[in-house]
């Protein structure tokens, strides 16, 4: 199989792979009023409390519409409030609210458990392989991304 080949086989299995992950994900964060693109936020808010939207863009690579939007919708749903930040009154600090630090770790259990499922018959070595190689494709894609606005 040549790389070509190969990529395309890469793509195909990474595109089945974010698929089946949303799918999963949003049928075990149904029970507590989240999906599959809102848990991370919840995650880093709790982690963070404070964290300036700008930020939580930083860490998500989400267009800032997209995480107003989702922001607003956590907020509606009680999970995190809003707050002007007195540093900046041009951003907003986030915060988890009860709700949200209530269900923090149901949620890492939830990622915990898909992700022992994704790495069934790994290795240690495998596991932490598979990370590094992922994490490289998504900095290629970001670099050749940060490359094009520049």
């Amino acid at each position: 199989m040549d790389k070509l080949e190969s990529s395309r086989n890469l793509m195909k299995w990474l595109s089945v792979t974010n698929r089946f992950t949303g799918m999963a994900l949003d049928k075990e964060l149904a029970e507590i009023g989240l999906n599959s693109s809102q848990h991370f936020f919840v995650i880093k808010i709790c982690e963070e409390p404070g964290i300036t939207q700008d930020k939580l863009q930083a860490l998500v690579y989400l267009n800032p519409s997209n995480i107003t939007r989702g922001i607003a919708q956590l907020a509606k749903k009680g999970f995190v409030t809003k707050e002007t930040n007195s540093r900046d009154k041009r951003t907003s600090c986030l915060y988890p609210t009860e709700k949200a630090k209530a269900c923090y770790q149901k949620i890492k259990t939830i990622q915990k458990n898909w992700l022992k499922i994704l790495t069934e018959n790994f290795t240690d070595e495998e596991s932490a392989l598979l990370c590094t190689l992922v994490e490289r494709t998504a900095q290629n894609a970001l670099d050749f991304f940060n490359d094009e606005q520049a």
